[in-house]
């Protein structure tokens, strides 16, 4: 069943821009978040005049209220598409992503923010493209085209070339992922979003790792190539991939911090209750 409960989040920015919306923006308006006091030859709208504290002013200036006006934002959702995300252990991959999409274009929606969708293999996704809008159902849209994408392609090069299908101003960005890349790769696509606040989303299957067995013949499968394989298993072969993935995630987190965000882990299905947690931690 498509999420449809919204979870609140809030940005580490004041957002630019005219459009009204439910985040603290820049500069000042007539309502919105408190700012500051000024006198009222600074800011001159008797309407917002504090008596209290003009009687407080030690020069009698008269002193009026400041307010940030409230702002929207594009949300954005970036979505990997690539072989490895076709995995299918104790939740398939785009069941998640679906979910979390879904969620997040019903958040936005309840913000007054707009949602979009962009999916990446080796390039951009035409099928799996939504520019950002407030359309009504977009959540229902998002949710079909997910669940009905087929990761493919041993290449994510296309979240490279995503950057230049976001708005110009300033969004948030959801980066989701397996993050099953080369380091490189993912520097580069944080690089191209460096005007834009990121949020990545690691995907993870607790069967991965957990459900490997200590002895005995493996058959496996590069989601990436397609290509099969048999791989004779032992604790020592066993513990090398454990160790490597726990090499690999450490970097990851170590890269992810170095751009302002810790990420998301999802593990084994969407849990909507820890994303709302982990938003609302800024």
């Amino acid at each position: 069943m498509m999420p449809s409960t919204p979870i609140p989040y809030r940005l580490r920015w004041r957002p630019g821009g005219a459009r009204a919306g439910a985040h603290p923006g820049g500069g000042e308006g007539g309502d919105g978040v408190f700012l500051r006091h000024r006198p009222l030859w600074q800011h001159p709208d008797p309407r917002r005049i504090d008596l209290r504290e003009t009687a407080r002013d030690p020069m009698g200036e008269v002193q009026v209220r400041s307010f940030a006006r409230r702002t929207a934002v594009a949300v954005v959702a970036v979505v990997d598409l690539s072989g490895s995300m076709g995995f299918a252990g104790r939740v398939t991959r785009m069941e998640s992503v679906a979910a979390l999409c879904a969620t997040l274009a019903v958040s936005a929606g309840k913000m007054g923010d707009r949602f979009g969708l962009v999916g990446c293999d080796a390039g951009v996704r035409e099928d799996i493209f939504i520019p950002p809008t407030h359309r009504r159902g977009v959540e229902t849209d998002a949710w079909a085209r997910l669940l009905g994408a087929m990761p493919q392609g041993s290449s994510a090069q296309g979240l490279l070339e995503m950057a230049d299908r976001l708005p110009a101003r300033r969004s948030l960005v959801v980066l989701i992922s397996d993050f099953l890349l080369p380091l490189d790769l993912v520097a580069s696509v944080f690089d191209r979003l460096w005007r834009h606040d990121v949020l990545p989303v690691l995907l993870r299957d607790g069967g991965e790792e957990a459900d490997l067995p200590g002895w005995g013949l493996v058959a496996l499968r590069d989601l990436e190539t397609g290509r099969r394989r048999l791989a004779v298993m032992r604790p020592g072969l066993r513990a090398a991939w454990h160790q490597a993935a726990l090499a690999h995630r450490a970097a990851l987190d170590r890269l992810f911090r170095r751009h302002g965000r810790a990420p998301f882990i999802l593990t084994d299905g969407f849990d909507a209750d820890a994303l709302a947690e982990h938003l609302a931690a800024g």
